[in-house]
């Protein structure tokens, strides 16, 4: 009985940790990065692909989806899909907002695909 009981508690155990490895395996997969802000410059410097987040301020609209942004140390060409935007209005120039998403890179130019807009201080 003893034997039968030693086991049951063996396997409940070895079910819990799969279950705890899979809940933290899960929590990585989600394609959402800690806020760790960097500057401008240093997000121009990234890898292509690299997730980012930076603070600064919307300049101006340059194109379909595509504005210039800019904080202390630079300006980089963002994309913000219409849906990133989930109602918030950044409002008149000088407003901090937190951008999160990928660096893109092309020959000539590097841009920051915007998956997260946080206005910080409308």
């Amino acid at each position: 009985m003893k034997k039968v009981l030693g086991l049951a508690l063996m396997a409940m155990a070895l079910s819990a940790c799969n279950s705890t490895a899979s809940n933290s395996s899960s929590q990585a997969n989600t394609g959402v990065a800690p806020a760790n802000v960097i500057s401008v410059k240093q997000a121009l410097a990234a890898a292509d692909d690299s997730y980012v987040t930076v603070e600064g301020t919307i300049l101006n609209k340059v194109g379909d989806e595509t504005y210039l942004f800019k904080d202390a140390t630079g300006q980089i060409r963002v994309e913000i899909d219409d849906e990133v935007w989930a109602g918030q209005h950044v409002g008149s120039e000088g407003n901090q907002v937190r951008l999160s998403g990928e660096i893109d890179k092309d020959r000539n130019k590097t841009e920051l695909d915007v998956k997260k807009l946080t206005v910080i201080k409308p």
